[in-house]
């Protein structure tokens, strides 16, 4: 019998659901803010109110055996009737929400009435419709009885009209199966290491939930060269032919990766003509929206945009044409199927999603609280497995998911954009007048240092101490505290009142929860800039007002989930006031969305130590495994000269060293070469020193904030067989510096200049902080881990083929330190440090002679 596993709302909607994409009524924060209120209005139904009542039936239509899963919002006993409560959030305006406003949800309440029914021996049952219009929060009731043979009748009658669907998925299934359990690996071998790593991913995905509910967790450091993603790719597939996982997530930070296993995939579909796989690229809504306003924003309004109106109405024709076509569903084929029927590529996209094996995308689609697939992680998961390619760059990113900026300067902005007056621009002046008081009470509590003009900071030591920002002066922040005239003593008389400062210097403060009274008042705007931005779509003013809306709503959902690994962040500068909330720890939200998942491997070339990212990321018990490099490690030429120090204070001394050891490492042999140093400020230093000493070799350097066009010709720069050799130099941990493939003799050699300590800041501190409290190892989590990631980084650009032959050029005295040297990878262990330029020279030609 074939079977197949729906979620009823899923079921519900896919037949059900009509008419156009609505952002209007999509709102502020619907999903996020619909699961509070949720919550909210099952706690006020008291007691006998049974909340979230998970629900199962297995029932057999047209000779399909179903299994459909959901949860009812409530279920209660009224007058001696049984009730279940299907609870909907919405911002239509109440006098438009009716009994009859949508049929989708009376057929999910009956959906879980038929279920409960037939369970309980019930012969009648009610299904009431709870809907809460959030913007008066009103709440509004419709209530109808059927009997169980009605609602059985009903489902029947969805499960019957549903069938052509599930056979079109059970034929598919059962073809890829077949074809992912004759699949064979593309290459005629594999490469050193790749075998292993295929092995540990492989039995990831088959261990599953057996050993944790929350699913396997597997860190997995594999050099550069390994292929990666080929190792990852081929091994789930196979699990998932064996029944090992329903699908696939292969997830990452940049676009280069997605390509990559883009083209994994194709090549598996080169080797194994039969392959029969499903495999769909997600893309921002912002890059492919085809009907975008002036702005270049997409406006997803029917009224203007024709791929939103009547959506649901054709979703299904355009869905067949997808699914019958070839199983790659990128960009380019989905634009065409939305430009053929009119869809949203967008939407169609995501519906898409449902249908296919293989899901690429970025991070976000899991971890971000805002952007994450709902239709797949907004319950309790399934049977998904997770690849998580460039895992190093996870902890950083994961942070600023859950992290949020706001500037006064937008309340600003956005009351001169608007015309005449209005309530909406009489609540903006009351909120920029709030933030004024604010602004005005962190500039008495920190007074800005000197009065230089108000420019980016200047660069900071990286190794300063903690003291030097306050951070740990315990004993001082006390004395001030206490003593009569200290600034903890003038808090009480400001017009707002600012709660006890973890710190607070030079315009900075930080709090370990946001002052009470900073965010209501940005909260009541809430309302009446979306009821706006819904009434004038047009307006002069619209992007100025929209931009302050996402902002808000962006702050307003941060605070919502704001906790203990968090801080508030509140910085002056002239006129301007930001407020941060900051995410320190992301460990928390990460390990909830990876346990969405049966199994998730991350992945990476850098994952040193592994203790740092299995704690930074949520799993402390994973399973943590190394790889050794497949290259032969005479291909490497690894110095170091341990005589130089790039130290703040030493930089304007180091400048002509470093010159030198560039000059030494160009003229080793007539190549291209990249040099990488820790800051724009210290690569200009030494670049300007370089050109001037040394004119006759050709260099260039990174200008700042490049584009796409920008980067790629930096990099067509590096073209292969130069006949002169070229230095380019680049800031560590930049664009350049990972994810950049320059195969063959396009790099023959890199210089890595400092340990990539991160700038110190009054933010960076507050993590040293926190880590130093958690764990014990402040200066190692915010600082030299981070730090010697971008170093190995760096020096991966070099060999990335078993064919490639290059050097590596370490410069600085704390490399020879055995706090880093324990961070070097296994394939380091011949790095020679060198006394001097001369000696340097004398190693370089050793090596390539040998070439």
């Amino acid at each position: 019998m074939a079977q197949i596993r729906l979620a009823i709302r899923q079921l519900v909607e896919f037949l059900m659901q009509r008419g156009d994409i609505d952002s209007r009524f999509a709102g502020f924060d619907r999903a996020n803010e619909g699961a509070r209120i949720h919550r909210r209005l099952q706690k006020q139904a008291g007691e006998g109110y049974r909340a979230e009542v998970p629900l199962t039936l297995t029932r057999t239509v047209g000779g399909v055996e179903y299994t459909l899963e959901g949860r009812a919002d409530g279920i209660f006993e009224e007058d001696g009737q049984t009730v279940i409560d299907e609870i909907k959030t919405t911002a239509r305006p109440s006098a438009e929400i009716t009994e009859e406003m949508n049929p989708c949800h009376w057929a999910q309440g009956m959906v879980y009435g038929a279920i409960y029914a037939g369970q309980q021996g019930l012969d009648t049952l009610s299904v009431r419709l709870t809907y809460f219009q959030i913007d008066e929060e009103k709440i509004l009731r419709f209530t109808r009885r059927f009997t169980r043979g009605e609602l059985e009748e009903f489902l029947d009658r969805l499960l019957a009209d549903y069938v052509p669907w599930a056979r079109r998925q059970l034929d598919w299934a059962a073809q890829r199966t077949g074809s992912l359990n004759a699949l064979t690996f593309p290459y005629p071998a594999y490469r050193p290491g790749q075998r292993a790593l295929a092995g540990e991913i492989y039995r990831a995905c088959r261990q599953g939930r057996t050993e944790a509910k929350s699913g396997t967790r597997l860190f997995c450091q594999a050099p550069t060269g390994t292929g990666k993603t080929m190792s990852a790719l081929f091994p789930a597939l196979k699990a998932l032919g064996e029944g090992h996982g329903d699908k696939l997530f292969y997830l990452t930070a940049r676009t280069t990766a997605r390509t990559a296993a883009e083209e994994a995939v194709a090549q598996l579909r080169r080797a194994s003509p039969g392959l029969r796989l499903r495999s769909i690229t997600l893309t921002a809504k912002e890059k492919v929206c085809l009907a975008k306003n002036e702005a270049g924003r997409p406006v997803c309004i029917p009224d203007l945009c024709p791929y939103a109106k009547g959506y649901f109405d054709r979703r299904k024709d355009a869905l067949a044409d997808l699914l019958d076509g070839p199983g790659s569903l990128d960009r380019p084929r989905i634009e065409e199927a939305a430009r053929a029927h009119t869809v949203c590529p967008f939407e169609l996209g995501l519906d898409a999603s449902e249908w296919s094996d293989l899901v690429i995308g970025d991070y976000n689609y899991l971890f971000d609280p805002v952007v994450r697939l709902r239709r797949f992680f907004e319950a309790s998961g399934g049977d998904w497995v997770f690849l998580i390619d460039e895992a190093h760059n996870l902890p950083d990113r994961a942070r600023e998911m859950y992290s949020a900026s706001f500037a006064k300067s937008q309340l600003t902005e956005a009351r001169k954009a608007l015309s005449g007056g209005s309530r909406l621009k009489g609540m903006l002046m009351r909120a920029d007048r709030l933030l004024l008081s604010v602004r005005r009470a962190c500039a008495e509590c920190a007074p800005r240092k000197g009065s230089a003009p108000e420019t980016a900071p200047a660069e900071t030591p990286p190794e300063a101490e903690a003291q030097q920002l306050g951070m740990f002066g315990a004993g001082e922040l006390a004395e001030d505290r206490e003593s009569p005239g200290a600034k903890g003593s003038r808090r009480a008389a400001k017009p707002f009142a600012l709660p006890e400062a973890l710190y607070a210097e030079d315009g900075v403060l930080f709090f370990a929860e946001p002052p009470a009274g900073l965010l209501p008042p940005l909260q009541a705007l809430m309302t009446a800039l979306q009821e706006w931005l819904e009434d004038h779509p047009e307006a002069p003013g619209y992007e100025t007002l929209l931009n302050l809306f996402f902002s808000l709503r962006e702050l307003l959902r941060t605070a919502e989930r704001y906790d203990s690994h968090s801080v508030t962040q509140l910085t002056v500068r002239g006129s301007e006031l930001r407020i941060d909330l900051l995410c320190l720890d992301p460990s928390a939200f990460v390990d909830e969305s990876l346990a969405c998942g049966r199994a998730a491997a991350l992945f990476s070339a850098t994952l040193t130590p592994p203790g740092f990212y299995r704690r930074v990321l949520g799993c402390e018990s994973a399973r943590a495994v190394a790889l050794e490099s497949p290259f032969p490690p005479e291909n490497l030429g690894l110095y170091c000269l341990p005589g130089i120090s790039t130290r703040y204070r030493d930089r304007e001394a180091s400048t002509a060293a470093v010159s030198d050891a560039l000059a030494a490492l160009a003229r080793g042999k007539i190549g291209n070469y990249l040099a990488f140093f820790p800051s724009y400020a210290y690569l200009n230093q030494v670049y300007e020193d370089f050109t001037r000493r040394y004119p006759d070799i050709p260099s260039f350097s990174q200008d700042a904030g490049l584009d796409e066009a920008g980067r790629a010709a930096f990099l067509e720069r590096f073209a292969p067989d130069p006949t002169e050799t070229l230095l380019g130099f680049a800031v560590l941990g930049g664009v350049f510096g990972e994810g950049v493939d320059l195969t063959g003799n396009r790099l023959i050699g890199c210089a890595v200049v400092g340990v990539g300590l991160p700038q110190v800041s009054p933010r960076q501190e507050m993590l040293r902080r926190y880590f130093e409290e958690k764990e014990g190892a402040g200066f190692d989590f915010a600082y030299r881990y981070p730090g010697m990631n971008k170093v190995l980084q760096a020096a991966g650009r070099v060999i990335r083929t078993e064919a490639d032959k290059g050097v590596v050029l370490l410069l600085d005295d704390r490399f020879s330190q055995g706090a880093y040297r324990r961070l070097f990878p296994r394939h380091w262990a011949h790095l020679r440090y060198l006394a001097d330029t001369d000696a340097l020279a004398g190693a370089l030609a050793e090596f390539w002679g040998k070439q």
